[in-house]
């Protein structure tokens, strides 16, 4: 596949998977300014796009943090201690316990498939992996994205073309800078 946009990704299946969707958000774009529709439709059609634009974003991150981070480290990144062998020692109140145990550190495993766009911002970030100004991008995408779930909405949320360009200029950012990692790394 030669013509890819995203011909850098070396796993076939997602290229051909973001290929895919990349054609789709092309195909959206004229409808976003189409003149036989409504303002509702033509921001119905921004938020579509801008949705398919965010899991873009969030299959390239991934795809970056997959290449550089074993499940192993995303599994202790992730880990959290936790008591066991609880023993009260003496009961203050209803609701403080002075007690004794073993704090264990316990992993789960499996947890890099089921990381979200914030988590992978902020894994990356949290291991300097992206700069502050670029997680502070991705973000805003994040949100965007987010303002698709409508039973958290407290009002009608309108998706303007500078909304639908906001996403494309993080996704173009965000693009740029996975293929430069990957590049280097290669």
């Amino acid at each position: 596949m030669t013509n890819s946009n995203f011909i850098f990704v070396k796993d076939k299946i997602l290229r051909k998977n973001l290929d895919i969707t990349f054609n789709h958000i092309v195909n959206l774009i004229p409808l976003t300014e189409a003149e036989n529709y409504d303002e509702e439709a033509k921001s119905l059609f921004r938020k579509t796009a801008i949705i398919h634009t965010a899991s873009i974003v969030e299959a390239l991150l991934f795809y970056y943090l997959n290449s550089i981070f074993s499940d192993k480290e995303v599994d202790e990144y992730y880990a959290q201690w936790e008591l066991k062998n609880k023993k009260v020692l003496y009961h203050v109140s209803g609701n403080h316990e002075i007690v004794a145990g073993d704090y264990k550190k316990v992993t789960k495993k499996g947890r890099k498939e089921k990381l979200n766009l914030a988590q992978i911002a902020g894994f990356l970030k949290d291991k300097s992996k992206i700069s502050e100004k670029l997680f502070e991008e991705i973000d805003e995408i994040r949100i965007l994205r987010n303002k698709q779930h409508l039973n958290t909405q407290t009002e009608v949320k309108e998706y303007s073309k500078a909304d639908l360009e906001t996403a494309f200029s993080i996704a173009r950012n965000v693009k740029k800078f996975v293929k430069a990692r990957l590049n280097k790394s290669s």
